[in-house]
């Protein structure tokens, strides 16, 4: 029921992941156990770019993509999670469909790499954290052929959870999980540990959960919202938990994406807006040069940019003057955005907490208008836990030991939750009895699902026990 579990953010910009082991207690008791973050290529921000050279037909993806300065004769693929994902099947969301197979494989490979023991996907769940848009059911089929043809095959099981979901179980978490058995072999997933308060501070769903059970100064409902605002889209889930309902108290949980990201609403028309006034093209950068100067450029510093304009090498000097005003503009409009995505979705059961998360959060101007939005509707602004400098060299570390903040994180740590599993699972009396029954002959046309009905999230049969 506690399987090892790999989850997987495929984010627009940056993929993250991490890895749980098996949680199944063999005797009464608590057992604990950490998603800990997976860092490729030393790093917990994997780049979802792909870059595809003609000679050779060689892909190239991650850090090595992010450091390549490619030439004409070698396309860059920046946004292709966006293609994937298009409501329609057009030429566009094809050939999204073969970068994303190129990508699994890769990703599969750099698993199997990781030290000290590789993480072999054909031996664990692998759950993918996807936009929680009307068609989620259809993208998880895809996203799920998508990985099997690279090797997520037989005998793995693919789970699906939207993006927001998962969001906020890792922010309430940081990544812990702890399961229960009792004498008669029950397990369960234990929320006092698992929401336990020094995981970071301000975790305003432990003080609530604490002042209901010990202080009796608290209503049993506790009602918050997330907003991640990512590359793609932004990611609203409004929660109400309900501390006497078993699991993790959902009660009511409504969560939206919307195709509102940075990318498009934001990077595209500011960066399109200074290359026609300075006359220079971005694209002559590598994507990792583009990541840190589009940093500077957000946070207001004023730095040279070392362009070529009309052939000849100069400098242009962005981040001061009319160039502070035009990202001051931009990022303004673009918070005016996502804060009427919010106050819509806020409507009606008024959340007393909101957290901001996903890397769009980070952005300074951004964050700020929101920040004064959100305080002046009378909500809470609740400022995440900013991850410590790199600690160590494994390949497997806590989210705090990463140098990445848990605005980053919470999405991948969140999808390896033991939560997940036993909302969605049948509970099972032991680790001798971990598989479900074998379903009935599948009707016509169809063939019995790797999940048996066993798993309601599973992205091929949703739970039916057969699939095309």
């Amino acid at each position: 029921m506690f399987e090892a579990t790999l989850s997987i953010d495929l984010g627009a910009s940056y993929t993250k992941v991490a890895y749980r082991p098996a949680c199944l207690p063999e005797t009464s008791g608590t057992i604990p156990q950490e998603a800990k973050v997976v860092m490729i290529d030393d790093r917990p921000l994997i780049p979802s770019l792909a870059i595809r050279a003609y000679t050779g037909n060689k892909w190239y993806f991650g850090r090595q993509a992010a450091g390549l300065k490619p030439n004409r004769e070698m396309p860059v693929f920046q946004n292709w999670k966006a293609d994937l994902f298009r409501p329609k099947n057009d030429k566009d969301s094809a050939a999204a469909a073969i970068i994303a197979h190129k990508f699994f494989n890769w990703l599969r490979i750099k698993l199997e790499q990781v030290k000290p023991i590789g993480i072999d996907v054909t031996k664990c769940q692998t759950r993918i954290a996807m936009p929680a848009f009307e068609t989620f059911d259809e993208n998880a089929v895809l996203l799920a052929r998508c990985m099997d043809l690279s090797g997520w095959n037989d005998p793995t099981l693919i789970l699906k959870v939207r993006e927001p979901h998962a969001n906020t179980l890792g922010l309430f978490t940081g990544g812990r999980n702890a399961v229960r058995r009792n004498g008669a072999g029950e397990c369960w997933a234990y929320l006092p540990e698992i929401f336990a308060d020094d995981i970071y501070q301000n975790n305003v769903y432990f003080r609530a959960l604490h002042q209901y059970h010990v202080a009796g100064i608290h209503g049993n409902l506790f009602t918050v919202m997330v907003v991640d605002i990512g590359a793609f889209t932004t990611d609203i889930a409004k929660l109400t938990f309900d501390f006497t309902a078993p699991a993790d108290g959902l009660r009511a949980i409504r969560q939206e994406s919307y195709a509102l990201g940075v990318i498009n609403e934001l990077d595209k028309p500011l960066i399109a807006a200074l290359e026609d006034r300075h006359d220079f093209s971005w694209a002559d950068f590598s994507f990792e040069a583009q990541e840190d100067w589009k940093k500077l450029l957000y946070q207001n510093d004023s730095w040279p940019l070392p362009a070529v304009v009309n052939g000849t090498p100069t400098t242009i000097e962005l981040g001061t003057g009319e160039n502070h005003e035009l990202v001051a503009n931009a990022t303004q409009q673009f918070a005016a955005a996502v804060w009427e995505k919010i106050a819509a979705f806020a409507a009606g059961e008024t959340p007393s907490h909101i957290y901001l998360t996903g890397g769009g959060s980070r952005i300074k101007g951004v964050a700020e208008a929101l920040r004064a939005k959100i305080e002046g509707a009378g909500m809470r602004f609740v400022t995440v836990a900013s991850g410590e400098a790199p600690i160590g060299s494994d390949d497997q570390r806590p989210w705090k030991h990463t140098g990445e903040s848990l605005q980053r994180l919470a999405t991948a740590v969140g999808g390896a939750s033991v939560i997940l599993q036993e909302a969605s699972a049948p509970v099972h009396h032991g680790p001798a009895d971990l598989h479900p029954q074998p379903i009935p002959e599948p009707p016509a046309g169809f063939r019995t699902c790797r999940c048996q009905g066993g798993n309601k999230d599973c992205c091929f049969c949703g739970g039916r026990g057969y699939c095309p």
